[in-house]
């Protein structure tokens, strides 16, 4: 299992994650980066089983906001 997480406090709102993976990315009604399907907050998480792009918008993120992690060992 896979934990998708952003820091949106960080998120400078370039749009790479969103670039990178438009299918787990959106930006949110703030302007600011959020993940699609997961609660609003300023750390927004959610649970995958498939990773998809998630490790290609991680890397791509200047700010490194967001991480991903596979049982519980950070990845990105």
């Amino acid at each position: 299992m896979y934990r998708l997480e952003l820091d949106r406090t960080m998120c400078i709102s370039c749009g790479n994650c969103i670039d990178s993976c438009p299918e787990l990315f959106e930006f949110g009604y703030d302007g600011i980066s959020s993940i699609i399907g997961a609660e609003a907050s300023d750390t927004q998480i959610r649970e995958l089983e498939d990773p998809l792009c998630s490790e290609k918008a991680a890397s791509n993120c200047p700010v490194m906001c967001i991480k991903l992690y596979r049982d519980g060992e950070e990845l990105v």
